[in-house]
């Protein structure tokens, strides 16, 4: 999977400045590409700079020749596709979470912020812990609560497939232990763990800690994400189409708009695409202890199966 960082602001102090924060940030997320649109050509002094800082610098006209170099089967310029690229549309999804329950905020904050500061290989588990904190808070009949949901699914499916990038050249063979010393940051790291593991399984044992401890360094849900792990890394193809139908879904369920069918998606429905997603949101209502209505209203939309 690649990612690029594309700044679109134009400042009234010039681009240099901006040149700088465009690359800090390619940099921090570690993007393989960085790009800067603007309206009007930049000096040879400017592109010079970009040169240097490795940032494409683009004006719309450019930014146009270039999408035209990367034609999409998919009709973007139509209902419903086009919504995802409708200025007001588009503002509506982003401000959709605003309103939320307060009690929400904890994942709202971890979603937008915390989720990128982290180390990758943490947010397998944070991402959970985070959604259980406020599981009792959340309601699948609300629709942005389910937005909510499928947008972390998106996320998760991201998160997983960094995973998987690791397990891939540790041990593709042996996907459960390159799994495990993915969660924990190595080898190293894997065998910190186990020994306090044991260290704790000595004094549960001794009567120090109470018999219902949990003192696995994995938690009790680690079967059903090395099975999901499993699945994306025997077929990494359908990563992206899931994550476009995610991310479709996501943006339709928060302004409001409702998709009734496979042939109202605009061509971006897949069938396996479609299961995984399901799959990705099934094991965050298993992992996360969410109301299972979630899992209900995500196969209706992904899979057409009625709500009971």
């Amino acid at each position: 999977m690649q990612s690029a960082i594309v700044d679109c602001k134009t400042t009234v102090k010039g681009s240099t400045g901006r040149m700088f924060w465009v690359r800090g940030v390619a940099d921090f997320f570690a993007a393989d590409a960085a790009y800067m649109v603007r309206e009007r050509e930049i000096s040879d002094a400017a592109r010079q700079l970009t040169s240097r800082l490795r940032i494409s610098a683009l004006t719309s006209e450019d930014l146009t020749r270039l999408e035209s170099l990367h034609p999409s089967p998919l009709a973007l310029d139509a209902e419903p596709l086009s919504w995802l690229f409708d200025r007001t549309k588009a503002a509506s999804e982003l401000a959709a979470f605003n309103g939320l329950d307060r009690r929400l905020k904890p994942l709202l904050e971890y979603r937008e912020f915390n989720y990128w500061l982290y180390e990758e290989h943490r947010n397998p588990l944070q991402l959970v812990a985070n959604l259980r904190a406020v599981s009792a808070h959340l309601d699948p009949r609300n629709p942005l609560h389910l937005a909510l949901v499928l947008d972390c699914a998106w996320l998760y499916l991201v998160t997983l497939s960094h995973a998987v990038a690791a397990v891939r050249t540790s041990h593709v063979s042996d996907p459960d232990r390159g799994l495990q010393e993915y969660l924990f940051g190595g080898p190293s790291g894997l065998r910190e763990k186990q020994e306090l593991s044991r260290l704790l399984d000595e004094l549960r044992k001794a009567g120090a800690l109470p018999e219902n401890v949990h003192v696995d360094p994995l938690p009790t849900y680690f079967p059903l994400l090395r099975e999901l792990t499993t699945r994306i890394l025997r077929r990494p193809d359908n990563v992206l189409p899931t994550l476009r139908l995610l991310e479709f879904l996501t943006a339709v369920t928060a302004i409001g708009e409702r998709v009734t069918g496979p042939e109202e998606m605009g061509g971006l429905y897949e069938g396996l695409a479609a299961k995984q997603a399901a799959d990705v949101v099934g094991y965050l209502v298993t992992s996360a202890q969410l109301d299972a209505g979630f899992r209900t209203r995500a196969r209706s939309l992904l899979l057409g199966e009625p709500i009971s």
